[in-house]
């Protein structure tokens, strides 16, 4: 975790502090489900009592080599001059260290998720504004950076907008499903000498379901589920950035990034305004991409376990959740500040293109009037690459052409023609169709 890409949420629920704080919150649950009801006051002087240091364990990990005996060690060490000195070892009593780590680890990503799907809907609904303000902007689409047809700015929001929508469904699908199981089942997953009933009531206690069968450790196909989705996620992000930065460039300016007043776009060229928050977005979202292809690999534990995912993890999820969650928030920012210029819009619609983007209407009308597909197409491409060439409106030299041995201003009128040229009619209905709810 950088703390540049680091929000304050993800930094203090990624702590050493939150960690064991949930790993002793597991083994407090044990001890819960464990203790008969007539103990249940033992039980509760000893939640009141345990507590852990973080450079006590520490102390204990440098001997050890093991944070977990570590963490044991120094809760059961706060309970020495206690009233329940003598419970003391019903701390961890009966457990393996990932009957506490799992059931904790899924607490913690099930915050993460939480703290994600809020800056996912945040986006979404800043694009939804945003959407609505520019409905009716009408702009030149490009496919494959060739100009296209006309579309409206609002409706690629829109598109943009659903897709972010779709990764806060994912989110919360993953968040129902996959983060919502957990094991205390032993050092193989089979409750030897353990008791299944504790294991559910331990888990109720933590707001989680016991997994039906598992290993020494719960089966990462749920953790990779989970990154899976935020990889998703982020590469919508991505897409969004990257089609904003095409529409920023120099010689499209349609957009630009919000700024600060004496921001600096580079230490050279004073001219430039850089577009740093949408490259950073489809920047950090090829990371989180890596991350979930590493999660992908943590499945493949092999036999009953194996500690290879441990060290894996302790970096990919704490990197890809925080990541996320900074990504939304920033593009939530850069969405709802996007500086729109309608005009430059306009201008690289009607003067940019010289009207080409109109070329799929003529040739329709063509032939409707009698020109078979063939003779149409080559017509209406021989005039576009003209009008670019000559950079002259296609509309002009239409009606200087012949089509075979027509020409063509008999065959379509000038009201027919105008209406091929009008691009707000040509989109109209699917914009509306789009905004229909």
């Amino acid at each position: 975790m950088l703390p540049r890409y680091t929000l304050p949420e993800m930094r203090k629920l990624w702590s050493e502090e939150t960690k064991f704080g949930t790993w002793l919150n597991v083994e407090l649950a044990m001890i819960r489900a464990r203790i008969n009801p007539e103990l249940f006051g033992i039980a509760q002087k000893i939640e009141k009592y345990a507590k852990f240091d973080l450079n006590r364990i520490a102390e204990l990990e440098e001997i050890y080599e093991h944070d977990m005996i570590a963490f044991v060690e120094c809760v059961q060490e706060s309970l020495k001059d206690t009233e329940v000195r003598e419970w003391a070892h019903e701390i961890h009593k009966g457990l393996t260290s990932y009957d506490v780590e799992d059931p904790a680890l899924i607490l913690i990503l099930r915050q993460a998720c939480i703290y994600i799907i809020e800056e996912i809907d945040k986006l979404g609904d800043a694009l939804r504004k945003k959407a609505s303000e520019h409905k009716d902007m009408l702009m030149i689409a490009r496919t494959h950076g060739q100009f296209a047809e006309p579309d409206t700015f609002g409706r690629l929001l829109k598109v943009f907008e659903e897709a972010i929508m779709r990764s806060s469904i994912r989110l919360t699908n993953v968040l129902e499903d996959e983060l919502a199981e957990a094991k205390i089942s032993g050092a193989v997953g089979n409750y030897a000498g353990m008791d299944p009933l504790l294991e559910a009531k331990a888990l109720g206690f933590l707001g989680l379901k016991p997994a039906r069968a598992e290993t020494q450790i719960l089966q990462r196909d749920r953790h990779a589920a989970f990154l899976c989705a935020l990889a998703l996620a982020a590469s919508s992000i991505g897409q969004m950035a990257k089609t904003f930065w095409q529409m920023m460039r120099s010689d499209v300016g349609e957009l630009q990034e919000p700024r600060k007043p004496k921001q600096r776009g580079s230490a050279a060229m004073a001219h430039k305004i850089n577009p740093i928050k949408t490259e950073q977005l489809f920047g950090l979202s090829r990371l989180v991409r890596v991350y979930a292809h590493v999660a992908m690999e943590d499945i493949e534990t092999i036999e009953c376990r194996e500690i290879s995912q441990s060290s894996v993890e302790r970096h990919i999820f704490p990197d890809a959740t925080s990541l996320v969650h900074y990504m939304a928030r920033r593009a939530t920012t850069l969405v709802r500040d996007l500086v729109v210029f309608e005009d430059k819009m306009a201008d690289n619609l009607e003067q940019s293109t010289f009207g080409v983007w109109a070329s799929q209407r003529i040739r329709n009308a063509l032939m409707d009037s009698g020109v078979p597909y063939s003779e149409a197409y080559e017509f209406i491409q021989a005039a576009c690459f003209e009008a670019v060439k000559t950079k002259t409106p296609l509309k002009r030299i239409l009606f200087g052409k012949n089509v075979g041995e027509r020409k063509f201003k008999d065959i379509l009128t000038n009201l027919t023609v105008a209406k091929c040229f009008n691009a707000y009619d040509y989109v109209a209905a699917g914009v509306a169709h789009t905004f229909r709810d």
